[in-house]
């Protein structure tokens, strides 16, 4: 989360951040690891005091970079700006759940890169949030950096707060709901395959790649596990390779 004062995230522009509102960072979504970094790189993109989204332009250099050159051809590109198109983006709203596709169009040139269209739907998500103070703010290189989608948003999740007093609660079927994992799930029906595959699998990942590290205690009804108490702490061993 941004620095604060006086409860407001004190930005410093950087093209190497990513600025989403919480609603976002919250939201429920599940996108493949390639297209996950590939809105990541756009989002980078949009200027913290835009009010208005323009055309954003990813260039074939940083399309490289974010895929280990996986997505070599306009075919491939294409297919993941495609799914950031269809995919959808589920946002709470009380109890109202609205739902996005992150892109609204593209266009990609062999060699060149690809330019983009955020879906207007997403303007209250990523567009004028100093005006709310309501955003999380986080490195551009820590999440392109974890290998695993799931690692990505529980890195912007926990991100999101660490300002708060620690640790905080989070519901299991909060978190499970974020990460588009079924309730009902058969693969994580059981605590003990959420925590050796995506909550250990992210404590590794944060600890060698990101600029935070987590703990986690399990809350328990009965013998059921309901929730964790995370806690989120500074990575001193962290070393951003691109100054911010």
């Amino acid at each position: 989360m941004a620095k604060r004062r006086n409860g407001v995230p004190v930005v410093k522009e950087d093209s190497a951040k990513v600025r989403k509102s919480n609603v976002f960072v919250s939201g429920r979504y599940r996108f493949g690891l390639l297209e996950q970094k590939l809105l990541l790189q756009v989002v980078s993109k949009v200027g913290w005091d835009q009010k208005e989204f323009t055309e954003y332009f990813v260039n074939w250099k940083e399309i490289q970079s974010l895929s280990k050159d996986n997505l070599n051809t306009v075919a491939k590109i294409d297919e993941a700006c495609e799914k950031l198109k269809n995919k959808t983006i589920k946002i709470r709203k009380g109890n109202v759940e609205e739902n996005f596709g992150f892109l609204s169009g593209w266009r990609t040139t062999a060699g060149q890169g690809v330019h983009v269209r955020i879906d207007p739907g997403m303007r209250e998500m990523l567009l004028d949030l100093l005006s709310s103070g309501q955003f999380t703010l986080y490195s551009l290189e820590c999440a392109m950096s974890l290998n695993s989608p799931q690692s990505i948003r529980l890195y912007e999740i926990f991100k999101s707060g660490q300002w708060k007093q620690q640790p905080v609660l989070y519901s299991l079927d909060e978190i499970k709901w974020a990460l588009d994992i079924p309730l009902d799930s058969p693969t994580y029906k059981d605590f003990g395959s959420l925590r050796v595959n995506v909550l250990e699998r992210a404590q590794k990942a944060f600890k060698k790649n990101t600029d935070i590290v987590f703990t986690y205690i399990p809350v328990k009804e009965g013998r059921k596990v309901v929730a964790l108490e995370v806690t989120v702490r500074e990575n001193h061993k962290y070393q951003a390779t691109v100054q911010g």
